[in-house]
């Protein structure tokens, strides 16, 4: 087949695949905050945005196309950078199952197979998402990537089971969201496959198991450059003296006094 003629079937493929990468920008105060105290808020932002640009670069060689949904007031600006290739878009509705549904029903439009994403498990590796993918094409309705904590860390659908009744009455940021969230698949008749747990990194126990993870040279360091230059300028890497690796750097976190263009979160 000609090289042209398999680019294109490529290409088609990776459109009928979308990634929605839901976070918020890197603003003092309003990331991390479970951490603020064991770091500071600069720091707490600082290491989002390390943990956005890691994870910004490893998903945009994936083989869907990728969209960043941010979480920001009404008027207020959308960040200015974001990636090539990668498209910005501002979360619309009043709580977070609304604004998920909204979105995957949005790019259900679009897409065959979409899928949401957090931005709190900084270690997700494409071939994760990839495998989400796989297992709704291969006739699961629904992917789940159930988090250590009861909720999920990723959730992957075909277009035609993005539901609204499986984001309503969801005990969102509670132990029970994967169980509710099993609970109206079944309700609805939608065949789900699990993916492999994980850990979302929200608490200082969760930051430390993080830093244990990364110290080592491995496929774990070098997949956050960025976040493991952090963690070590911190000291914060298990036996970690030496100088933090030189990467290129996060995006700036943006100081609360910014933030409130239009309105802050």
């Amino acid at each position: 087949m000609p090289p042209e003629r398999q680019h294109r079937q490529h290409r088609r493929h990776h459109r009928q695949r979308r990634l929605l990468l839901f976070t918020k920008p890197a603003r003092q105060g309003r990331v991390k905050t479970r951490l603020i105290g064991d770091l500071t808020a600069a720091q707490a932002a600082e290491l989002h945005a390390a943990f956005l640009a890691d994870l910004l670069a490893r998903l945009a060689g994936g083989r869907f196309e990728l969209d960043v949904l941010w979480a920001v007031e009404p008027g207020e600006a959308l960040p200015e950078r974001v990636r090539p290739g990668v498209g910005s878009l501002r979360q619309e509705g009043a709580g977070l199952g609304e604004r998920l549904h909204g979105a995957l029903a949005a790019a259900a439009r679009r897409s065959r197979v979409v899928a949401a994403l957090g931005s709190d498990h900084p270690t997700v590796e494409v071939e994760l998402v990839e495998r989400a993918f796989t297992a709704v094409e291969n006739g699961a309705e629904v992917a789940l990537g159930p988090a250590e904590d009861g909720g999920y860390y990723l959730i992957a659908l075909a277009a035609g089971a993005v539901r609204r009744r499986l984001f309503e009455d969801v005990p969102w940021s509670t132990s029970g969201v994967l169980a509710a969230t099993l609970e109206r698949c079944e309700q609805l008749g939608l065949a789900v496959e699990l993916l492999p747990a994980a850990a979302d990194v929200d608490t200082p126990a969760d930051l430390a198991r993080l830093a244990v993870r990364l110290a080592p040279p491995g496929a774990a360091a070098d997949g956050c450059p960025r976040t493991r230059a952090l963690l070590a300028r911190w000291r914060r890497l298990p036996g970690s003296a030496a100088p933090a690796e030189r990467v290129e750097p996060a995006e700036p976190a943006e100081p609360a006094a910014r933030a409130r263009r239009g309105g802050g979160r």
